[in-house]
């Protein structure tokens, strides 16, 4: 699980807009060419602790600033990941039922839910998160990656996840070369098992 920064921010320019009146600094207009106004300090520290791989460390930047901003789900998919990276697997879905609670279409939250619930052995649970997931974003190449994954290491669906991960990587421009490995050989095992079946 990586840092949801993307998600996030979007989530965060949106209270920034509602917040602009009582923060006590002058509203700045934004242009289409001056791009997203920059992450508030707090939040960005804790996504670069996140990438950096420091999981621990940014919980509690991440409470803090769930704390005062609580109608943004973008901290609270990030507090999951958090959660879930350093095994607190119960903190990690409340905090992204919270997300799901503020942003019921959240497809990166139903993402994170799956990668727990596949980590948990609940393959059913991750499939039906995964599925959602692509309902509210079809062309979310994560969640394809991630189905691939469950179908082919987990449900033992090759054929499904052959489909996925293509899928993926139609999305990802091919230059995922671990996954580009697990197509050639899902469709060597895929072609053998056809073989084997026909008469």
């Amino acid at each position: 699980m990586s840092p949801h920064w993307n998600k996030a921010w979007s989530l965060w320019l949106a209270a920034a807009l509602l917040m602009a009146g009582c923060s006590g600094t002058p509203e700045r207009r934004q242009t289409a060419e001056a791009g997203p106004p920059p992450l508030p300090p707090a939040y960005e520290q804790a996504l670069s602790l996140m990438r950096g791989g420091d999981y621990a460390a940014a919980i509690a930047p991440l409470q803090t600033f769930s704390a005062a901003h609580p109608d943004n789900a973008g901290p609270y998919i990030n507090l999951g990941i958090a959660y879930g990276h350093t095994g607190q697997t119960e903190a990690a879905l409340a905090a992204l039922d919270k997300a799901l609670a503020l942003n019921k279409d959240s497809a990166a939250a139903q993402l994170q839910l799956g990668i727990l619930y596949r980590e948990q052995g609940d393959f059913q649970a991750a499939l039906k998160a995964y599925r959602q997931a692509l309902k509210l974003q079809p062309d979310y190449a994560l969640a394809h990656r991630n189905l691939g994954i469950l179908y082919d290491l987990y449900l033992q669906q090759p054929a499904l996840a052959l489909r996925h991960y293509k899928h993926y990587l139609a999305l990802a421009g091919d230059e995922d070369k671990t996954v580009n490995g697990w197509v050639i050989d899902l469709q060597r095992r895929v072609g053998a098992a056809t073989a084997r079946a026909t008469p």
